[in-house]
């Protein structure tokens, strides 16, 4: 690096001011929809078992943004979705996009404090990309925490969540099983995989039951530390106590 030249900045993902910045300023571009990832085309696969391919399913997407995800799933015939975004223009834009798709709920929420939602409801919960976010965040291991807490609490007992990233995931809070599956760039899934999808299943026990036994001790400990890693302490582990 030459003398003088520092490091570029990255934008600041995990602030939930540059989100409605961004998505302000995709609307004032023309920008209808956009998806960081993947689509339903490539995802099916993997969502439609977990689903049990019952289209009663209800399902709920964590930082949605402007993803069509949830506008693909409803044309496949799952009609129950909730939708949850920081950005107020995000879900202001989506809701309108989809006055025809009228069964699609589109909240403006943090997904670190989902007090809109209840506890033990949704047998499929879905983030692609907000965790991601939550490692940008200045105080990154109590943002990721909060997520995943509540991801954890409004998943239903026996449901399954579903992320793109694994930190984090086997801590001794969460009462699931994550398995690993890998995801290629086309259906013959064949070679070296692009990523892989983590799929957290088999919630064995109501929210409350964890979360009173493990949140405070977890929540002081990154609210004292709040740029810790507690995906390598000794705290993430799939055993049960």
């Amino acid at each position: 690096m030459a003398e003088g030249q520092g490091e570029q900045e990255l934008p600041d993902f995990g602030e939930g001011s540059y989100w409605e910045e961004h998505y302000v300023k995709a609307a004032a571009e023309g920008e209808d929809v956009y998806d960081w990832l993947v689509g339903w085309t490539q995802l099916q696969w993997i969502l439609e078992p977990l689903m049990g391919r019952d289209p009663r399913c209800a399902v709920l997407h964590l930082g949605n943004g402007n993803s069509p995800l949830p506008e693909e799933m409803f044309d496949a015939g799952y009609k129950d979705q909730t939708a949850v975004d920081i950005s107020e223009a995000a879900t202001l834009h989506m809701a309108a996009r989809n006055r025809q798709r009228a069964s699609i709920r589109w909240i403006t929420a943090d997904c670190r404090n989902l007090i809109q939602i209840p506890s033990d409801h949704y047998p499929l919960v879905v983030d692609k990309s907000t965790l991601d976010a939550f490692f940008c965040n200045d105080q990154h291991a109590l943002a990721i925490m909060e997520f995943l807490k509540e991801a954890y609490r409004v998943t239903a007992t026996g449901g399954t969540f579903v992320s793109a990233v694994l930190p984090w995931l086997r801590h001794r809070l969460f009462r699931w099983t994550p398995s690993a599956i890998p995801f290629h760039e086309d259906d013959s899934r064949q070679g070296r995989p692009r990523c892989h999808i983590y799929i957290c299943g088999n919630k064995r026990c109501k929210a409350d039951e964890s979360l009173e036994a493990h949140w405070p001790r977890i929540f002081q400990q990154v609210t004292l530390h709040p740029d810790s890693d507690l995906s390598s302490s000794d705290e993430s582990d799939s055993e049960e106590d």
